[in-house]
């Protein structure tokens, strides 16, 4: 299934649950609806909202599952005109780098600790920006 369809059954499952909601509200007076719901209705509500359930477990598992398979995206040697995504991987000046999150071309690693993390470092020293503010 994809993603429309998932949605399209979450929409069906969601107007199916307000009709109900609805129906609850204005078919019946104050002293009907104190009473018990019978057996059929509250299975009614039950699988309408496992249904939904079911349709947001799928979609998330899904995401999941392509996260997973993701992996590590080892790009090469930094490129300054290259711009970097979340996860993306390079060598600069000997050591591995990894982006932790967007990253625009010509920020190079080493260069800012909030787009960069050190994961292994080479034989060349490598260059770190201070932590903190630079006034």
């Amino acid at each position: 299934m994809t993603d429309r369809d998932d949605e399209e059954q979450l929409t069906i499952i969601s107007a199916r649950a307000k009709e109900i909601k609805t129906g609850l509200d204005s078919n019946f007076t104050e002293e009907q609806l104190q009473r018990p719901l019978s057996r059929r209705m509250v299975h009614a509500l039950v699988a309408a909202t496992t249904a939904a359930t079911a349709v947001k477990l799928k979609a998330l598992s899904a995401r999941v599952e392509a996260l997973e398979e993701g992996g590590i995206k080892y790009l090469g040697n930094f490129q300054r005109a290259a711009a970097y995504a979340k996860g993306d991987t390079v060598t600069h000046s000997g050591s591995l780098w990894v982006a932790l999150r967007a990253v625009p071309a010509g920020t190079a690693p080493g260069s800012d600790p909030a787009c960069w993390q050190l994961a292994s470092k080479g034989n060349k020293p490598a260059k770190r920006a201070p932590v903190g503010p630079t006034s």
